[in-house]
């Protein structure tokens, strides 16, 4: 097992982590990988409607990146535990940072086309099976157990800036016609690049894998894999909590807009205002827990976070009155990014080295193939019974298994 490295379990701080070398490597790089990501995501949304006009085209491209992710993430996940993560993180970055540069090249001398799209967004997929369930296991690695919330709550609040700021940049970026979808585009794959010389710059010890294991086939492994999850039940427990959180908050994106137009009674500034304090309110919350970073009782405060963030959810469909849905929504985004800080330094804590990538891998999956099946729950609910009626039900779920999962001592006990 690979060991943390380059700082003291006594450092404190929350901002204190980037004194981790290995870790202010990672986050940095990651960090301009993220910011490309959230302009390009716009600006290939942008130029498929210029290309075709078509919502359809639109969500094929969507489409083309979740299925070939879900098809290989258990690969993923076999392959993180058998390989050196740093390596298969960077190869990933120099794959995705070669593939958008000659879609850059192509969109820049205009001989771009959907096809070119399509096989962008395949590429995506496939390496995104690989990518993360890689950094969710060497995190671990990288900083000492008691400072995992920070990292993890840094690594999340990264993310969340990137998806609130880069829509914002990207339309004003892509209105500029010297630099347009190309000049987006080209960014992301500098990006890339930025966050492939930051994995290969970190200094870590080799990893030592069991040299058996190079001769044992992914169905055995994926099999060793699923009897060490079995016989865990606590994190079976975290694991179905996990399932059915994502099959409540699924529909969430998806019938906020319509909750807002028929049940508010407000049009797209408004749905902007609540996606918008949605998202400072997942901000807040990782800046909160990260500078929290609780040493005992994460079990509890997950769990009690989760029946709060079903209460809340319940609440919004319940009490149709804008400033109290504004409010809900920070504080819901405030409570979901604080859980998920919690509950991936909670899994990373409890999983062996040697599971952890197909432990994480079958928790993304999971996660990925509930959604479209709670899409067309909540949609076919939503018309027969409102919008309001969907958050409230989910809100509901939500609650009663978070609150059955506070019975088990294992969940109690976990720290």
């Amino acid at each position: 097992m690979v060991r943390a490295t380059g700082e003291s379990a006594s450092q404190p701080g929350f901002l204190s982590i980037l004194h981790n070398r290995n870790f202010a490597l990672l986050w940095g790089g990651q960090a301009v990988s993220q910011v490309g990501d959230g302009l390009f995501y716009v600006a290939q949304i942008w130029l498929v409607l210029q290309l075709t006009g078509s919502a359809l085209a639109m969500g094929t491209t969507l489409i083309l990146t979740q299925i070939p992710r879900l098809a290989f993430q258990l690969l993923g996940g076999v392959s993180v535990d058998r390989y050196d993560r740093r390596r298969m993180m960077f190869l990933s970055d120099a794959i995705r940072g070669l593939v958008v540069l000659v879609f850059a090249i192509l969109v820049a001398t205009n001989r771009a086309q959907m096809a070119h799209v399509y096989v962008l967004s395949v590429v995506f997929g496939v390496v995104s099976a690989f990518f993360y369930p890689a950094q969710a296991a060497l995190t671990p690695n990288l900083v000492p157990a008691d400072r995992l919330i920070a990292a993890n709550s840094l690594l999340g609040l990264t993310q969340q800036l990137s998806q609130v700021l880069g829509p914002i940049a990207a339309g004003v970026l892509i209105s500029i016609p010297s630099i347009g979808v190309a000049g987006v585009s080209f960014f992301n794959a500098a990006s890339f690049a930025i966050g492939a010389v930051g994995l290969a710059l970190m200094r870590l010890p080799a990893q030592t894998k069991d040299a058996t294991r190079a001769n044992t086939s992914v169905g055995h492994e994926l099999r060793d894999g699923f009897r060490y999850l079995l016989g865990f039940r606590a994190l079976v427990i975290v694991l179905l909590l996990a399932m059915v959180l994502n099959f409540a908050l699924a529909p969430f994106e998806v019938l906020l807009p319509l909750f807002t137009k028929t049940v508010l009674g407000f049009g797209a500034e408004a749905f902007g205002l609540l996606m918008s304090s949605f998202g400072v309110g997942m901000v807040a919350g990782s800046l909160g827990v990260g500078a929290w970073s609780p040493r005992t009782r994460r079990g509890i405060y997950v769990f009690v976070g989760t029946t709060l963030t079903g209460v809340l959810m319940a609440a919004l469909g319940a009490i149709p009155v804008f400033i109290a849905t504004v409010a809900i929504l920070v504080t819901g985004g405030a409570l979901i990014a604080a859980v998920n800080t919690l509950l991936a330094t909670v899994m990373q804590g409890m999983i062996e080295d040697e599971y952890r990538g197909r432990v994480f891998s079958l928790n993304m999956m999971i996660s990925m193939g509930l959604a479209p099946i709670a899409l067309a729950v909540a949609g076919g609910l939503a018309d027969a019974m409102g919008p309001g009626t969907v958050f409230v039900a989910g809100g509901a779920l939500t609650t009663v298994v978070s609150l059955c999962g506070l019975f088990f001592p294992e969940i109690r006990a976990m720290e």
